[in-house]
């Protein structure tokens, strides 16, 4: 017995360390007596259990086949929810039949010949907002208005009726002899110069009158001086002006021509719009993306062999 015992502790020893004779691949024949023996000790103890145990038998293979059909629906169960959980391949089917080849565009091309990746188009905002008729309305009402705000100053010409009243009624034909002259003038004129700002984008405009530049100073000082009287009577008197923009003198409506003469901006304001091109300095030469180019007039003038503008000599007659 004990040399029984030293063997299985070695065994259990080699089985811990390195693993089973099975799981190397080999036959374990220890294993095997020990079944030999244990089967013929269960045939003897059977012999004597046999009696004793027939009617437990009964009841056991009933509870046995319960247990089996338990056991079945058991592993049905487990099979399904395994195929359940199993990921199934994605299947994609290409069900289009058209051959038609659509060629890259041009622009396509460009960007791809250059480098650069694709810019994504923002796509324009469109707001389909029906419009009513209180819409309508408000828009004709707020032109009536700005209208009457610019055309404020044919107040002073006539107090009757503003400058819009005026020149609709002029313009539809109501009117009488006594409708036509400053007013509808002064109207109209101030229309037809918005439309042209409006249209011509500060080109082609009419050019001034031919006068000395101090007298031209002088007039606009003195336009200066009644623009401001004008805007404090009415704002003494609660009349509400039209903006004007910065730079731009105000239309007071005494003088068509006026700016015909002195023009329409105050350049004393627009100092701060213009940008500072640094020191004035003499230079030679213009810069280009090409280098600097020189020409001969400049080189004759540092030279000092350019012509010189000077009297004729000659004989008097």
């Amino acid at each position: 017995m004990d040399y029984a015992k030293q063997m299985e502790a070695q065994r259990r020893a080699f089985e811990a360390q390195f693993g089973s004779l099975e799981e190397m691949g080999f036959e374990d024949k220890t294993k095997a007596v020990e079944e030999s023996e244990s089967d013929a000790d269960g045939v003897s103890d059977s012999n004597d259990e046999n009696e004793n145990a027939s009617d437990e038998d009964e009841d056991e293979f009933h509870e046995d086949m319960i247990d089996r059909v338990d056991d079945e629906q058991s592993d049905s169960d487990y099979e399904e929810e395994i195929a359940i959980q199993t990921p199934q391949p994605t299947v994609i089917k290409f069900r289009d039949t058209t051959r038609e080849y659509t060629g890259v565009s041009k622009e396509d091309q460009k960007l791809l010949k250059s480098g650069k990746a694709t810019i994504k188009k923002k796509a324009p905002i469109t707001t389909n907002t029906p419009k009513t008729k209180e819409d309508t309305e408000d828009l004709k009402n707020d032109l009536e208005l700005q209208r009457f705000l610019s055309e404020s100053n044919i107040l002073q010409q006539h107090q009757k009726y503003s400058g819009a009243d005026l020149l609709s009624t002029t313009l539809e034909g109501t009117g009488t002899d006594s409708l036509v002259g400053k007013v509808r003038r002064h109207a109209l004129k101030s229309r037809i110069d918005g439309l042209s700002e409006q249209t011509s984008h500060g080109k082609n405009r009419s050019k001034l009158e031919k006068m000395p530049m101090s007298m031209r100073k002088g007039m606009v000082e003195s336009y200066k001086k009644k623009v401001a009287k004008f805007e404090q009577e009415a704002k003494d008197g609660g009349i509400i002006l039209a903006k004007v923009s910065k730079g731009q003198l105000r239309d007071i409506g005494k003088k068509v021509t006026i700016h015909e003469r002195i023009g329409k901006l105050d350049k004393s304001k627009l100092k701060s719009q213009y940008r500072k091109k640094g020191l004035k300095i003499n230079s030679v030469g213009r810069n280009t993306r090409n280098g600097l180019i020189i020409s001969q007039k400049d080189i004759d003038r540092i030279n000092g062999t350019g012509q010189t503008k000077g009297k004729k000599h000659g004989k008097r007659r």
